[in-house]
């Protein structure tokens, strides 16, 4: 009777613990960090990476870690190359970009100026990422690769490979535009969503874009590495290019690097870069040195550290730096406290067995999946400690001292640290460390930029329109005067003149010719310069009304300014054409007249009106005098 009634309660009780637990486990997995983080693979030139919490810009090295919400910057001539798990991002030059979601099932990317580039190698990432600008958002429907750029006056997106779909921001009412392959488009609103659809017409970032995606497509269809781990490791893919794999008894698969220094360890040559996610996170410095230092652990095999990534496991969890920390106060043998020889702050990599304990707020699921080991009846692993491995401990000895190895008989009376230390603890002790040019690289001389794809007609406009304001129209663009002798001659004296200065008379007729052809070619240069400059203006107008351009595309004023100037600079050779142009024409002596040569005849000049196509003859397609076609002035 009585145990029948107490099951009546417990089982209620048991309910109701269930339902209260749910929550409670739910809200505590809303305080961990992202699972997932991005990978800097590559930087040309100078980026930048915005620290919200000391509200200033931090420059950007390879292996660095991007985190959600963070904001990645470039200068002129920079390129950035980044990579979350398969995925691939490249940034162009004068770009901004914001990682606004970066997590498991989710990847938002705000792009507010410049130029992105996006590779998608799974069914997963089609369905996660997203691009957003002003206008609105895209999203991939296939695999592929992708191109979306941010203008002053809209958005336009590249579609290399696959299927994309763009989704205005504002506007109900309006439909989504499909890109298929080998098309682009252009996005703004004008009043209502507007659209222009157009054959790809590719650049210099977009050509770097398809070397890029061939290189790495490369290494992750023919990978040895995706045998033993997930292509959703970040970093996995540099694993071949720099190191074997090996089969261990004790640790399973093992990859070992083959180029290191003599005193190489773990966690030693590279530096401490402060997260808002996780705290301090190891940035190494070798081009491989991303996957072995958040994924898996390190194990001393036959002399050489190897790199041991555990069970395959789809989806790994990001951590900043899978290390023990020592130091701090100690106790002596006499039982007495302090420092003593010992470094203030030291680390070193964990083993396959040993427990990484997280220092940023997190759940125990979290920590589970981080620290998740294999069966250990299919693969024996040993109870030993990275720790007692002779030179495996790094170490900071003083105040802005470089890293160092840990001498054997240091390593026993070491503190060890149940966590890392704090941000104000750590950072009163480490070295500064100037950025290097292995980690940096400067661009390639005949690397092509976004900035040298300007339209030609721009350029040449603004020289022409520099010379006018300079130096004013050219005398060619007025009537010629008639060249005439001030005394009229007798009739019958000329032949006389004639026969007795005959050679004189031929030097001057000559001369003359001479003059009326660099009049006439300044002439018809002048009016064809008028032509383009008509032309021009009509199909600024036209583009006005319709909205954005087909390429060159728009350009913002700053850097056309800049442009601009710079070219001005460069271009002093129509000055000093300019006094040739301006010579006057020899005047016959009146004590001697002669007889004037004989002059073509002159084509008569155009007006202003006529000199290229007017705005309602370009909309109307005419082709009256003096106009040309769109495609016959552009070419």
């Amino acid at each position: 009777m009585l145990a029948a009634a107490l099951k009546r309660l417990f089982i209620p009780a048991l309910i109701l613990l269930g339902l209260l637990a749910g929550p409670l486990t739910a809200h505590a997995a809303d305080n961990d960090p992202p699972a997932r983080a991005g990978r800097v693979s590559e930087v040309i030139g100078d980026a930048w990476l915005f620290d919200t919490e000391s509200k200033d810009w931090v420059r950007v090295t390879r292996n660095q870690t991007v985190a959600e919400g963070d904001r990645l910057r470039t200068d002129e001539r920079a390129r950035v190359s980044l990579s979350v798990g398969s995925t691939s991002l490249w940034l162009d030059e004068r770009s901004d970009l914001e990682f606004s979601q970066l997590d498991e099932g989710r990847v938002l990317l705000l792009l507010a100026k410049g130029d992105l580039g996006l590779r998608l190698r799974s069914q997963e990432a089609v369905s996660e990422y997203k691009v957003q600008t002003r206008e609105g958002k895209f999203y991939a429907e296939q695999q592929g690769l992708f191109r979306v750029e941010q203008l002053d006056r809209g958005s336009r997106a590249y579609n290399f490979e696959g299927r994309m779909r763009f989704e205005f921001e504002r506007g109900e009412a309006s439909q989504p535009v499909w890109l298929e392959d080998g098309e682009q488009g252009e996005f703004w609103w004008a009043g209502g969503p507007r659209t222009e659809r157009q054959r790809l017409n590719n650049d210099g970032f977009g050509d770097w874009l398809l070397a890029q995606s061939r290189a790495e497509g490369d290494r992750f269809a023919s990978g040895i590495s995706q045998r033993y781990v997930s292509p959703e490791t970040t970093g996995a893919d540099e694993l071949d290019r720099h190191g074997r794999w090996e089969s261990s008894s004790d640790y399973g698969n093992i990859w070992i690097p083959t180029t290191v220094a003599v005193d190489w360890a773990p966690y030693r040559y590279g530096r401490w870069a402060w997260s808002r996610h996780w705290g301090w996170t190891w940035v190494d410095d070798a081009p491989w040195g991303y996957a072995p230092f958040h994924y898996g652990r390190w194990v001393s095999y036959g002399g050489r550290w190897g790199w041991a990534p555990g069970v395959y496991v789809a989806r790994p969890v990001y951590a900043p730096a899978l290390v023990g920390w020592v130091g701090g106060v100690s106790v002596s043998v006499g039982g007495s406290y302090g420092y003593g020889n010992r470094p203030h702050y030291g680390w070193y990599p964990l083993g396959p067995r040993e427990v990484y304990r997280p220092p940023y707020r997190h759940s125990p699921a979290h920590q589970h999946r981080i620290n998740i080991d294999p069966d250990p009846v299919t693969v024996k692993r040993p109870q030993r400690s990275n720790r007692d491995v002779a030179g495996a401990v790094s170490y900071l000895p003083g105040q802005g001292a470089a890293v160092r190895a840990l001498p054997a008989a240091g390593i026993g009376p070491v503190r060890p640290l149940p966590t890392a230390p704090a941000r104000n603890e750590l950072a009163t002790v480490l070295p500064a460390r100037a950025v290097v040019d292995a980690q940096v690289k400067r661009a390639p001389p005949d690397m092509p930029w976004r900035s040298e794809n300007l339209g030609r007609r721009e350029r040449e406009r603004d020289r022409q329109q520099q010379l006018n304001d300079v130096s004013g129209p050219l005398p060619s663009a007025r009537p010629m005067p008639e060249v005439r002798s001030e005394v009229q001659a007798p009739q019958q004296t000329q032949p006389q003149q004639r026969r007795e200065r005959p050679e004189t008379q031929r030097n001057e007729m000559f001369q003359a010719q001479q003059q009326q052809q660099q009049q006439q070619q300044q002439q018809q240069q002048q009016q064809q310069s008028q032509v383009r400059q008509a032309t021009d203006r009509a199909m600024e107008q036209m583009r006005e009304r319709q909205g954005p351009s087909r390429p060159p595309g728009f350009e913002r004023q700053p850097e056309r300014s800049t442009e601009r100037s710079t070219e001005r600079q460069r271009s002093p050779e129509p000055q000093a054409q300019q006094p040739q142009a301006q010579a006057p024409v020899p005047m016959p002596v009146p004590a001697r007249p002669q007889i004037e040569a004989p002059r073509p005849q002159q084509p008569q000049p155009q007006r202003q009106d006529d000199a290229g196509p007017r705005r309602n003859r370009a909309e109307d397609g005419q082709r009256a005098n003096g106009e040309r076609r769109r495609g016959e002035v552009e070419r």
